[in-house]
């Protein structure tokens, strides 16, 4: 079967997306959407899609099965629920909301609608990332002991005043965590387990925004593992993303999406994948490796859809790093440790 898509948001990532879907063999791009009609126009007019400046308009085209949802973070659930009561199938762009209540919420209405709906994390797809998995799955590396996650990435003050909703609580739900760091927040509770406790700071450092520009926080996991997330926005000139998990049997260090240290009895380094993760300064660089990543993750919930069962990215998973994320700030807030809600 072929799917028909509509793609919501004409943004810096939108084109990423719509290349994932043009090249999947059972999809195709029917419609877009932006707010802004001069976007709207031109990504139409790129992919031979219809376009509207409503997406209440796009939910309502004969021709489509998916929704893909790429608008700012503070809208997904919001239009998310509106696709499912249209009988579409949901996939939302990281972080899938930025409310808990409003992500329970669309996860609720999608299963009641019987749609599916998913989720791009997309370095979950990286040969690295998902090779380290399979180590830890398998029990290679032994008990876990620490995982580690390190963004140190830079945005210019341009990059907020780009657009109204970046760097604002309302629109993005916070600043380097919620929006550059979610990625990694979601790959070391996978890769490690589900955060049982966090304790935090966070401030704002080299920006003028409402929201943290830098955080810090140290992890216990159920499983007794312990850990750092450190995020950010102002590092100067930005730095490669760092993935550390140190186990009982091995160590493995990936930094961008290379792996640099693959201390594991009595294995070899296995090759990282083709798969980029792109400069500090610009994650977007590398940008076929980037489509390759979304064509798996937006490719598997088609599967999912004809096996009838839920994505191996599902909203439940999705939900996991942003009940992270809101526990850092609520600890940084009030001084004292919080549990993920």
């Amino acid at each position: 079967m072929e799917y028909g898509f509509g793609l919501i948001g004409c943004g810096n990532i939108a084109p990423v997306h719509a290349e994932a879907i043009t090249r999947l063999e059972n999809a195709r791009l029917v419609a877009v959407c932006d707010i802004v009609e001069e976007k709207a126009r031109a990504f139409g007019e790129k992919y031979g899609a219809e376009w509207r400046t409503d997406y209440h308009e796009l939910l309502a085209h004969h021709d489509l099965q998916v929704v893909n949802i790429v608008t700012w973070s503070g809208n997904h659930a919001d239009i998310g629920i509106d696709a499912a009561l249209a009988g579409k199938h949901v996939i939302v762009t990281k972080p899938i909301d930025i409310a808990l209540d409003k992500i329970d919420k669309l996860i609720v209405t999608c299963r009641r609608q019987g749609v599916k709906l998913g989720a791009t994390h997309q370095f979950r797809s990286y040969g690295s990332f998902a090779g380290l998995k399979r180590a830890i799955d398998e029990g290679r590396l032994g008990r876990i002991y620490f995982g580690n996650a390190f963004v140190p990435w830079w945005r210019g003050q341009s990059y907020y005043d780009s657009a109204d909703w970046r760097g604002t609580w309302r629109w993005d739900g916070g600043g380097a965590l919620m929006n550059q760091s979610v990625h990694y927040v979601d790959l070391i509770q996978w890769l490690v387990g589900p955060v049982a406790q966090v304790h935090a700071y966070t401030d704002t450092l080299a920006h003028d925004i409402e929201t943290e520009d830098a955080a810090v926080a140290a992890l216990r996991f159920h499983n007794g593992a312990l850990g750092l997330i450190l995020g950010s926005t102002c590092v100067c000139g930005g730095l490669p993303s760092r993935i550390e998990v140190f186990g009982e049997k091995g160590n493995v260090i990936i930094v961008g999406e290379t792996n640099v240290t693959w201390g594991v009895a009595g294995e070899q380094e296995p090759a990282s994948g083709a798969v980029s993760a792109g400069s500090p300064a610009d994650p977007m660089a590398g940008l076929s490796g980037a489509v390759e990543a979304h064509m798996e993750q937006i490719g598997e919930v088609l599967r999912a859809i004809e096996d009838d069962r839920d994505p191996a990215l599902s909203g439940e998973q999705a939900r996991a790093a942003v009940a992270v994320v809101l526990a850092i700030y609520e600890s940084a807030r009030s001084g004292r440790p919080a549990a993920p809600g």
